[in-house]
């Protein structure tokens, strides 16, 4: 059974971002964002905001996205790509977003250091103390250095 969900776009006028959101980010984070939202905003298409429509006071409070919310607002956007669910219960829309911003797992730093480019992880968000204690491996002098993954030694 295929469930299919509507996609709308909504003015970013007509949002009201989570007041209880208990998700921040950093400016330099948010800089992050934004440069990737502006490199690929295909990708927040596929992956559009969570909307709550409260019936009585016609708000759209936007539950999960908002930091997108504010970098699209950032990069001039009118409107955001959405998916809006009317009246839920407050329990529901807190649950989900932790969901939403809550990573299960982690990441293979062995796949990270052969398969990626450690420049490029930092640009798609992230953070440099990722790669503390990942060693330099000493090569002869004129080759450069290359990173080392602490779990396998492989370089990167």
């Amino acid at each position: 059974m295929t469930i299919q969900t509507q996609i709308v776009r909504i003015p970013i006028s007509k949002l009201t971002l989570y007041e209880n959101n208990p998700r921040k980010i950093d400016k330099q984070q948010f800089e992050k964002l934004c440069m990737n939202i502006k490199r690929d905003p295909e990708f927040f298409n596929n992956r559009p905001c969570l909307v709550n429509h409260i019936g009585e006071t016609n708000k759209m409070i936007v539950y999960a996205g908002n930091q997108r919310v504010r970098a699209a607002k950032k990069l001039g956007w009118k409107e955001v790509p959405c998916i809006v669910e009317d009246d839920l219960d407050e329990e529901l829309v807190k649950d989900r977003v932790i969901l939403d911003n809550n990573t299960f797992g982690k990441f293979d730093d062995d796949i990270l250091a052969n398969e990626f480019d450690a420049i490029k992880l930092i640009e798609l968000g992230f953070d440099e103390s990722y790669f503390n204690g990942w060693e330099e491996e000493e090569k002869p002098k004129g080759e450069k250095k290359k990173k080392c993954c602490p779990n396998c030694g492989c370089e990167f």
